[in-house]
């Protein structure tokens, strides 16, 4: 009896130092869509077109905004580990441009790894008139709206 009342506490603790560890598993998810960079070095610009370039690597990830005749595959691996922010160990990005026929124009090769990120602007816009309050706002309305009865209109 004695053996199975110290066995319990062995066992949550075990349990419990379990659910620590691999809660604290660092895990690395790979996002995007990689090319094969044999099927990449086969397109050659001049030559093939835009089908050709789906049928080999596949829909892009993005289309360019502004200008349609940009593709861009874009891939990255992250490194999580549980609550931390996350890592970015690797982000490349493949764009293939074309001209107006459709026709590729050109296909580079970017490593955005080491790339830094854009700092935003945390200036505000200023707008013309005040700032009311809650119950500023509740007040102003009094009066505004009239009920049905009183409407000439209905």
């Amino acid at each position: 009896m004695q053996f199975r009342r110290n066995l319990v506490p062995l066992i949550f603790a075990g349990a419990a130092a379990l659910l620590i560890t691999t809660g604290c598993e660092e895990r690395i998810d790979v996002r995007g869509n990689a090319p094969d960079p044999k099927l990449v070095a086969e397109l050659k610009p001049g030559v093939h077109k835009r089908r050709d370039v789906e049928k080999r690597l596949g829909a892009p990830s993005t289309i360019a905004t502004f200008d349609n005749e940009v593709w861009f595959y874009i891939h990255g691996r992250v490194k999580n580990v549980s609550f931390f922010k996350p890592e970015l160990l690797e982000r490349r990005v493949l764009t293939v441009r074309f001209d107006k026929k459709g026709i590729v124009q050109k296909i580079q090769q970017i490593d955005a790894t080491k790339l830094k990120e854009v700092e935003f602007v945390k200036r505000e816009t200023p707008t013309k008139g005040k700032e009311l309050t809650f119950i500023q706002q509740i007040i102003g309305n009094i009066g505004k709206f009239g009920n049905a009865a009183s409407d000439p209109d209905r």
